[in-house]
């Protein structure tokens, strides 16, 4: 227990502060949309780090937080904070569920060969001839997903068949 209260004396205050900023910084970010992908996953990550942090760091100052709660100042921010998040969690409007382009993908690798050429900018025979290049014997009525299923594959891996080649840019003059 000794070597546990010693490791939360030198490393819980810290890194509660360290991580507090980096999250702080990295949800600025996200919140002004400056990027995201990376970003986005050092945010959540980070987070849960600093959120196991905070929860050390007030075992170790438990005495002090205790103290800290009872005044009023303290009391009324945690009102203020509570109220905040119920509004938010309560008035916030919903967000429909999942990504949208995950779902137009699976609704893209669902369809029949035939409806999907045209939508990527092909036709149905290029995107035959694209497979059968590839070993695969297909349908225009067959979907990307039967075939991924049948191949043992996945259907991105069948996207990167069917896709069009990317054109290249024209060099600038």
């Amino acid at each position: 227990m000794k070597c546990l209260d010693g490791a939360l004396r030198r490393y819980a205050t810290p890194g509660t502060a360290v991580l507090s900023v980096v999250v702080g910084v990295t949800g600025v970010i996200l919140f002004f949309h400056l990027a995201k992908g990376p970003v986005e996953a050092i945010h959540e990550w980070l987070g849960m780090a600093f959120a196991a942090l905070a929860i050390l760091h007030v075992a170790r100052h438990r005495g002090s937080f205790a103290q800290m709660l009872r005044q009023r100042h303290m009391q009324v921010l945690a009102g203020a904070t509570t109220l905040g998040v119920a509004a938010f969690a309560t008035l916030a409007p919903p967000k429909p569920p999942g990504n949208p382009l995950i779902r137009l993908a699976r609704a893209a690798e669902r369809a029949p060969i035939a409806q999907l050429a045209p939508v990527i900018g092909s036709t149905t025979e290029q995107v035959l001839a694209r497979l059968k290049q590839r070993g695969i014997n297909a349908t225009p009525d067959d979907s990307l997903a039967v075939l991924a299923s049948f191949h043992h594959s996945q259907p991105g891996e069948l996207f990167t068949i069917v896709l069009p080649p990317q054109p290249q840019p024209r060099p600038l003059d």
